[in-house]
This record gives C-alpha cells, structure tokens and sequence, in this order.
C-alpha cells in the first residue's frame, strides 16, 4: 500500500467515525463521562483506555452480546456494571452503555415477563425444576344404581332433562389471580400459607429463570446486532464512503500525501 492509499484509507476511517458518532451521539460518550453517576470519579482512567471508545469490530463484538444480556437482568446499576465489564473484556462502552436504555420503565414489565416464561421453560423442559402437579379431582360413580330422577318426572314415567345452565359473567381478575397466572406452578394451592420452603423455592425459581432467560434471550438479541453490524452496516459505511467525496482535517502531525507526478 503506497502512502497515497494509507492516507486515502485514514480519510475513509474518519468518515466512517463520525458518522457513526453522528448515530451515537445519546449515548455514553468521553467528553461527557465525568457526567455520570458513580462511574464519573474514573474520568481520567476510562479517557486513557482508547478500546472504550473503540469502534473496531474487536471492540463492538463483545458490546452487543454483553449488553444484551446486562439489560435484561431487572438488577440495579447497569450502567457501572457495564463499564467495568468492558474493562474486563475490552470492549467499546458506548455500544454497551446505550443498550442499557433498551430496559426502561416503559419496557422493563414485559422483559421481565418474557425472560422469565423463556427461563422457567427452559427450567422445566431440563428437568431442573418442575412445576408442582394439579390436584386431580376424582368422583367415583357406581354405574349399578339407576340415577335420581324428579318426582314429577318419575310419576310420568319419564326421564329427567338436564337444566341448561345458566350463563354468568366470569368475575373480574384480581392482582391476586394475576400472579397465580405467572407463579401458580410455583405458589402452593390458594388458602394455604407459604412455608420457608415454598419461599426458597419460588425465589430460586425466579432468579432462577430470569438468569437464563436473559443469558439466552440476549445471546440471541446480541447475534441478530451482530450480524446487522457485519452484513449491513460496515458494507454500507464503505459503499457510501467510495461513493461520496471524502474531506477530512490533517492535523500537523500527520503525514501529507506526496505531490503527484
């Protein structure tokens, strides 16, 4: 590559990042991060780690799939959980801290809901926890007898008609039959008291479940940005930048490419 195309390559480096940061611009950002809670007083330490701010593709990898599965466990403090895990695993922090905002008050219920239904699936179709069996009601009929009829009927010589039964209005749910519809393999039957057992199950059952249910539900969310970042975005960042024309500012310590001949 002559110093002409490494120049040219630099330029199309440049463009492809602001345009991204263009995209970015909500989400955590260097200038900005002394700003933040609890993770503000490691400005100075976070602005020396130049993967943070990264966009190579080293760095945007990991950001999607540990983002995804960070938002989805309902835990408090996300957002300095995520920057210490992209310390840990050099990743970018601008990705992994905007996908944080996916798990909002307005979302935070129905992820909540989903992860568990995924995990508690996953639990009981393993065999790692089962759901407690309905009580069966039995009724044992002896078929030898003749069936009681009415008087009226039984004068006349007849055979009883069934009664139509009478159609009611189902009653309205309470936040009581709500929870039984979520928890009810889990809760023991209604106008029972809840043991210590009981407790300890339901809760490793729910831990339980909403873990798995984010480690897989984010793998998945994590793949699907994965293969949008590589298929979609980068193809049509380079389509647009050889299209376009390219201008850039040089600063003095740059190479300047040489003078054509």
């Amino acid at each position: 590559m002559t110093a002409e195309e490494h120049h040219h390559q630099r330029l199309l480096r440049f463009a492809r990042i602001r345009r991204l940061k263009l995209l970015l611009r909500f989400m955590p950002r260097r200038a900005r991060f002394h700003t933040y809670p609890l993770v503000g007083r490691f400005a100075s330490f976070a602005r020396a780690r130049s993967y943070l701010w990264s966009f190579r593709y080293e760095q945007i990898r990991p950001s999607f799939y540990l983002g995804c599965i960070l938002t989805l466990i309902p835990i408090p403090a996300q957002l300095p959980i995520a920057f210490f895990l992209c310390l840990g695993f050099r990743a970018n922090f601008m990705l992994m801290g905007g996908l944080q905002f996916l798990s909002n008050p307005a979302t935070s219920v129905p992820l909540v809901i989903g992860t568990y239904k995924l995990g508690s699936m996953v639990l009981n179709v393993t065999g790692i926890s089962t759901s407690k069996a309905a009580d069966v009601v039995t009724m044992d009929i002896d078929l030898s007898q003749p069936l009681p009829l009415s008087e009226a009927h039984t004068e006349a010589g007849q055979a009883s008609l069934p009664e139509t039964p009478a159609v009611e209005t189902p009653p309205k749910k309470t936040w009581m039959d709500r929870i039984y519809e979520v928890f009810g393999d889990q809760l023991p039957p209604r106008g029972q008291p809840m043991t210590v057992q009981n407790w300890i199950h339901l809760l490793g059952h729910l831990f339980g479940s909403l873990l798995i249910g984010a480690l897989l539900a984010g793998l998945a969310l994590g793949a699907i940005f994965d293969l949008l970042w590589r298929y979609l975005v980068l193809p049509a960042a380079k389509f647009r930048a050889l299209r376009k024309p390219v201008t850039a500012i040089v600063t003095p310590h740059d190479n300047p490419p040489p003078p054509a001949s």
